[in-house]
């Protein structure tokens, strides 16, 4: 047997591709183009039975949205009429519990309301959602003149859709808006209140450790949920984890162009400064009649003042002034100075300054200290009230007992403060008041640092 070269071997290949058969060449061509064509025409049919499983799914869907909307619109129409019996045929429930009752009531507050505003039930449906038997729909009324929105929940039955009881599972998918220090978890009905609070939050959380010096921003969270709350409170099993309750769930209707009320933004606000100064100061609490307690809670409520902007500027006005003259430092340094029993004489000694010559607005200050005397008397705690007066001055004295003597006397209330040194060199804060309609003074005297009630 011969060796053969590799161009003989490459020359018979050569031989037997010039030598193929033509027919069985076009036989191949004409198989591959029968099976692309096969592979088409089964992907135009699989196309085509979707698009009529779709469109058929569509029309169903369109189908059950339009009957969902005319009996929401036969519901409000009925409300409108006055047609009880129409209005509270819709009406379904499984057997027990209060929906029936719970509707009558609705059908009494609504007719009752018609008499006393102008309410249009427009039967403007603005939303639908369906999922199998479920339905929900968002439903606008105009009550004086301002657009209000409610949220209805249905089911369908056999005879259609019929309201029921309100479905908290199906509020829509869960989301979450995420800022710098925080969280928002919401689902899908309270976007309009999710977008409202995030950028309020984040800021005033960040600002409040600011101003009371944590030691660290913890990361916050807000939840607003459908059915866990009905007020704003803690999470007892989160860490500073804030349920909102969605405005949506917790009453008849909510106003569209205050989907975030004062009320709510108020409360949120004053949860939030608390819970920082809680964080700022390891968790102080002051005995509940001694100044540190004052001084807690004027903080947290000048926190509140500042994230919302409203309020009694007057009832803030001492932690402002110090604010304003001390810096933010200042601030920080009288809040870690603070344990539960402080005396004001604290303030003096955190900002390294004699008390009487601190540029401080002191009318709340005072005003505190005169409602503490009358709790004192109320609770017969004698040594706690005694403690407030300058016991070295006689004079003092026989106005304590006075004072006593009259337990449920008025407390007087302050209008002006001025602090000067008295004749024995000892300063003295004069301080105006009114009660029952008469002009009063009452001098306090600095008396070991602190201010003691001297007539």
């Amino acid at each position: 047997m011969g060796i053969r070269l590799d161009w003989e071997v490459d020359s018979e290949r050569v031989s037997h591709r010039s030598g193929e058969d033509p027919d069985g060449r076009k036989q191949r061509r004409q198989q591959r183009l029968r099976l692309l064509f096969f592979t088409f025409g089964i992907m135009i049919a699989l196309c085509a039975i979707g698009a009529v499983i779709w469109y058929r799914l569509y029309t169903v869907d369109e189908q059950l949205k339009r009957e969902l909307i005319e009996t929401v619109q036969a519901e409000t129409a009925n409300l409108r009429a006055g047609n009880f019996a129409q209005y509270i045929a819709i009406q379904r429930t499984a057997p027990g519990g209060s929906w029936f009752q719970d509707q009558i009531e609705r059908f009494r507050r609504y007719q009752d309301l018609k008499t006393k505003s102008s309410v249009k039930l427009t039967g403007n449906v603005l939303s639908t959602e369906i999922d199998g038997s479920r339905g929900r729909a968002v439903v606008e009324e105009i009550i004086d003149g301002v657009t209000y929105e409610t949220v209805w929940f249905y089911w369908r039955y056999n005879d259609g859709w019929r309201h029921v009881p309100s479905d908290f599972t199906f509020w829509g998918d869960q989301k979450d808006m995420t800022g710098k220090v925080s969280t928002i978890s919401y689902s899908q009905l309270d976007a309009p209140l999710a977008q409202a609070l995030a950028s309020r939050v984040d800021k005033w959380w960040s600002d409040a450790c600011g101003y009371l010096g944590c030691s660290q921003v913890p990361k916050l969270t807000v939840e607003i949920t459908a059915n866990e709350v009905d007020q704003v409170q803690w999470d007892s099993k989160k860490d500073n984890t804030l349920l909102v309750p969605s405005p949506l769930a917790s009453g008849d209707r909510t106003r569209v162009d205050t989907i975030l009320s004062d009320q709510m933004e108020d409360s949120i606000a004053a949860m939030l400064a608390t819970r920082a100064f809680d964080l700022a100061t390891s968790n102080l609490r002051p005995i509940p009649t001694a100044d540190a307690a004052w001084l807690r809670q004027a903080t947290i409520d000048w926190l509140t003042y500042t994230f919302v902007g409203r309020g009694d500027p007057v009832r803030v006005s001492f932690i402002q002034s110090l604010k304003d003259h001390y810096g933010t430092a200042g601030l920080v340094n009288v809040i870690h100075a603070l344990t539960p029993s402080t005396d004001i004489g604290v303030v003096g000694v955190a900002l390294k300054q004699p008390i009487e010559l601190l540029a401080l607005d002191w009318r709340m200050f005072f005003q505190w200290r005169l409602e503490v005397e009358k709790t004192l008397i109320a609770r017969n705690d004698v040594a706690g009230f005694q403690a407030l007066w300058d016991a070295a001055n006689p004079a003092a004295l026989e106005q304590m007992r006075e004072r006593m003597a009259h337990p449920t006397q008025s407390t007087p209330q302050v209008q002006a403060v001025s602090i000067s040194p008295g004749s024995d060199g000892v300063s003295r804060a004069t301080v105006q008041t009114t009660a029952d309609g008469q002009s009063v003074v009452i001098i306090f005297r600095l008396v070991e640092g602190g201010w003691k009630r001297s007539i």
